[in-house]
């Protein structure tokens, strides 16, 4: 009835760790297509929204390009359902002359920022600059 530290049950962990889970919004092994149809809608809201991906989560599979992954995740969120390919070439910021998120990847960061020089200040920062 624990998934790592947290009581969880049987349908919230089927939700997160399933293929297409109802949760399974972030997964690394997601398609361009995939990743549009979970988080192309977000482009389409009036708001701003900042992505925050710790390069050494301990929750995640030191398989995973978390900083790829992150852009990637952007990318999406930011595309509005057109379809178009990601380019790992391109800077996500690029993606749209306005958009709707932005990434940062705070690259010693463990999953709730408790290690990591300087981790929580370009957090802090990074928050209240999209507040401003």
């Amino acid at each position: 009835r624990e998934s790592f530290w947290a009581p969880i049950s049987a349908s919230r962990y089927v939700s997160l760790f399933d293929i297409g889970g109802d949760d399974d919004f972030f997964s690394s092994d997601f398609l361009d297509a995939e990743l549009l149809e979970r988080l192309g809608h977000v482009g389409k809201l009036n708001l701003k929204l900042l992505a925050v991906y710790s390069g050494s989560d301990e929750f995640v599979p030191s398989w995973v390009d978390k900083d790829l992954l992150l852009k990637r995740l952007v990318w999406a969120m930011n595309k509005n359902n057109t379809g178009e390919k990601f380019d790992d070439k391109r800077e996500c910021d690029k993606v749209e002359s306005d958009p709707v998120a932005t990434g940062l990847f705070l690259e010693s960061a463990n999953h709730n920022l408790s290690e990591g020089d300087g981790d929580i200040i370009r957090f802090v920062n990074a928050v209240g600059a999209l507040l401003k």
